[in-house]
């Protein structure tokens, strides 16, 4: 009798507890992740003061400290890169090449966007309530964690995971257009973000002739081609010879990768703290 009524009276104080959670500490953390995301989505805006909400301009040097053979220097406005300068000295011959964004032209950075969109939905799912409305169950609050998780988790996942492209579409991509003077035939680049980095790659190609006996296997996708990759262009096929891959950090994109962890564990947290409802005594808050 005594037992049943000790197990009752502590049953009595874990639904009080969780009552507490759903109306007061849930509530809490949702108010807590809205001001770290809003933080995250105001790095990627980066909106100058008195411009109208214009994105600023940043100025970066893509190079690396082991050799001088390419450096770029690239001009960051939001989502897009607004001009790019490129240097390539040539390792046959040591001839430096230049090449640049023509004036009309800007190149979307579409990991960037795609990364914001996702921050500014998992914010809309977060605000998409009453101020007062209260959660009833704890499914109800589990569920909308997994779906601001699977929002943060693509938004990160977006900057830290750079498309896998074959040759011939790096080939074919519009990029190859905006440079002026044109880019040679023999001569790739390729621009994406890598976790915090902004990257550069510029792939040299030699021509492979018709009657080379070497065996021809074109190369499949990859972020980062290496040299001897082999892949058939129009009616040509090509070879990578060099390749020179330089980058540099954007601060903000590291601001951001940190603000995703924080509000990962956060809703994890969360997670954990509902669960652990359901372990008692078979309790199931839903």
């Amino acid at each position: 009798m005594a037992a049943a009524m000790a197990s009752q009276g502590e049953r009595a104080v874990l639904e009080e507890e969780f009552k507490w959670l759903l109306q007061e500490e849930v509530h809490a953390v949702l108010r807590q992740l809205q001001d770290i995301l809003k933080e995250a989505s105001y790095r990627f805006a980066l909106p100058t003061s008195g411009s109208g909400g214009a994105f600023k301009q940043e100025n970066f040097v893509l190079s690396t400290s082991s050799t001088d053979q390419v450096k770029g220097v690239m001009t960051l406005q939001g989502d897009a890169l607004c001009q790019a300068d490129v240097n390539l000295k040539m390792p046959r011959n040591n001839q430096l090449l230049h090449f640049a964004f023509r004036e009309d032209k800007q190149w979307k950075l579409q990991q960037i966007q795609d990364a914001r969109n996702h921050v500014n939905q998992a914010i809309y799912l977060l605000m998409n309530r009453d101020v007062n409305y209260q959660f009833k169950t704890g499914l109800e609050v589990l569920k909308l964690m997994d779906a601001v998780m699977l929002q943060l988790s693509r938004a990160r996942n977006r900057l830290t995971t750079p498309a896998t492209l074959t040759l011939p579409e790096i080939a074919s991509s519009g990029l190859t257009k905006m440079f002026t003077p044109a880019l040679p035939p023999d001569i790739l680049v390729n621009f994406y973000i890598n976790l915090n980095k902004l990257c550069l790659t510029v792939y040299q190609l030699h021509v492979l002739q018709p009657s080379t006996t070497k065996n021809f296997k074109p190369a499949g996708g990859s972020v980062l081609h290496n040299p001897g990759a082999a892949f058939e262009f129009g009616s040509q096929r090509y070879e990578v010879s060099h390749v020179h891959k330089v980058e540099c950090v954007v601060p903000w994109l590291n601001d951001a990768l940190v603000f995703f962890t924080v509000s990962l564990q956060l809703c994890q947290q969360l997670k954990d703290k509902i669960s652990v409802f359901s372990s008692y005594w078979n309790y199931r808050p839903y």
